[in-house]
């Protein structure tokens, strides 16, 4: 399953990002992740030595001191926590690597310095943010502040730079003098604050990416007088990916396909709703399937049963999928 630039993206993106692009693509589809390869120690030397540079040594998203993560593709340095935020983007949108932990090549250094580093990007990402936007802060921020943020800023692209746009730039400004502490390449999975409140800011340890190819779906519910306009919503953790809206239909057809960064432990859950217009959108099932088999070298293929969210012994259609695993380490 391969990323692709089709002609028309690869026009519209500048040079740097589509070079981006490609490192990842290749990351994801040459043996790079042969456990018996470490990064060559002059690789190591020029990303540690990148790191250092005024702007690269704190976070690009919250100002933390001392990334220990970078996004190859984006072009930035990261803390523990808003790695983890990025990592639940998925890797098509920011392919996430330890400083220390993982292998790197000459082509991922390279990428990263030709993108530009922290500043450039941000200069670029942060162009404009309006004042509603609270920026993160060092690990003072929420879980779901920092998330709100970071999807603002790289998925919807809402502060970013455009060429004939209005308005003065506004860049955030970060404040950490309250004391923030290195970030580090692993986090436990919450930290209390002061308040004893818990705080969901972990990096949590992924152990590959998961290939998901919907391929159909048979026997659905009726939820529109004599037919359903389904489509499927796939989960694992807090990653979401949303099909294609098939019309008219109880046995769609798919064929589509979707990456997931994996930690090892969290299962797929396909929920399937039928499209309405004018209405919220009926919930059809839920398909629940363990990916313990992929940890043992094992594709997972075959047809799944969609039952009833609160009645699981209701059968409600079945799903086929197929289920790949590219381990990272």
């Amino acid at each position: 399953m391969n990323l692709v630039i089709t002609e028309l993206q690869q026009q519209l993106l500048s040079r740097s990002e589509f070079e981006g692009w490609r490192i990842l693509r290749k990351s994801m589809t040459e043996p790079l992740l042969d456990v018996a390869r470490a990064t060559s120690p002059s690789t190591r030397q020029r990303l540690m030595e990148l790191v250092q540079l005024e702007g690269n040594d704190q976070c690009a998203d919250c100002g933390e001191p001392n990334p220990g993560w970078a996004s190859v593709n984006i072009g930035v340095f990261l803390c523990t926590q808003c790695a983890g935020v990025h990592r639940s983007l998925g890797v098509e949108k920011s392919f996430i690597l330890s400083l220390t932990l993982d292998v790197w090549t000459h082509e991922q250094v390279d990428a990263l310095i030709e993108r530009g580093g922290n500043t450039k990007i941000n200069h670029e990402y942060e162009y404009c943010v309006p004042k509603v936007f609270e920026v993160p802060q060092g690990n003072r921020t929420l879980r779901k502040d920092r998330q709100q943020y970071i999807e603002a800023k790289y998925v919807e692209e809402l502060f970013k730079y455009r060429e004939g746009k209005s308005g003065s730039p506004r860049h955030p400004k970060r404040n950490l003098s309250c004391g923030s502490g290195p970030s580090s390449p692993v986090s436990p999975r919450s930290r209390s604050s002061s308040n004893g409140e818990s705080k969901n800011v972990a990096m949590v340890e992924y152990k590959g990416i998961v290939y998901l190819e919907l391929i159909e779906a048979k026997n659905l519910i009726v939820k529109d007088i004599v037919t359903s306009d389904p489509y499927f919503v796939a989960n694992i953790g807090l990653q979401k990916r949303k099909s294609s809206v098939k019309k008219r239909t109880l046995n769609p057809k798919y064929n589509e396909s979707f990456q997931f960064s994996w930690d090892g432990k969290d299962r797929l859950m396909l929920e399937v709703f039928d499209k309405d217009q004018f209405s919220k959108d009926d919930h059809m099932g839920v398909a629940e399937v363990s990916l313990s088999d992929l940890l043992e070298g094992k594709d997972i293929t075959g047809w799944f049963p969609i039952s009833h969210r609160n009645h699981h012994n209701r059968l409600q259609g079945e799903v086929f999928i197929k289920l790949t695993f590219l381990p990272l380490q």
